[in-house]
């Protein structure tokens, strides 16, 4: 305890000495370094821009307009049931959360997870419930949707490039 005192004492005066001493400017002779802070320097001022009158443009000749372009006529194309069917089903599978409807009118809000040939995997909205339901239970409608998102999935799978580990780099370099 007797130590403390004069170590703490010792600390405060160094302190304040040297902060002293190094604020301290020291009057320049000739031959010799001045002893001087660094102290932070403003900014200059910024320069005014200076403005440049605009000169006028010499043989100036002014381009000719573009003649339009004849646009053919639309080709109006017959749409059958199944394309308008393919088309909805398409901004169906656009939306994360779907109504479903079972044979027996009862609707349910869920997300789709996985259609397999006979199930679709579904996750509840409302408590997250994760099941499994027979495709036979849905509406028509419905079944018919959830066997357009297994082909889509189908065919993404199909056209789902091959992993690095199948892929035959060598060939693919050295050719």
């Amino acid at each position: 305890m007797k130590l403390i005192f004069p170590i703490l004492i010792c600390s405060a005066i160094s302190a304040a000495l040297g902060y002293y001493f190094g604020h301290i400017t020291i009057p320049v002779t000739s031959g010799q370094v001045a002893a001087t802070t660094t102290m932070p320097q403003a900014a200059p001022a910024p320069t005014q821009p200076q403005y440049v009158e605009p000169q006028p443009m010499a043989d100036f000749e002014p381009i000719a307009e573009p003649e339009p372009i004849d646009e053919p006529e639309p080709i109006e194309e017959l749409s059958t049931a199944s394309d308008q069917t393919t088309s909805s089903y398409a901004e169906r599978a656009a939306l994360t959360t779907h109504t479903l409807t079972d044979t027996q009118g009862r609707e349910i809000q869920a997300t789709i997870i996985e259609v397999t040939e006979n199930t679709v995997k579904i996750r509840r909205t409302s408590d997250r419930l994760e099941t499994k339901i027979p495709l036979n239970m849905l509406s028509a409608e419905d079944a018919a949707f959830c066997n357009y998102l297994r082909e889509q999935a189908a065919k993404k799978e199909a056209t789902k490039p091959a992993t690095s580990d199948e892929f035959n780099w060598d060939a693919y370099f050295n050719s």
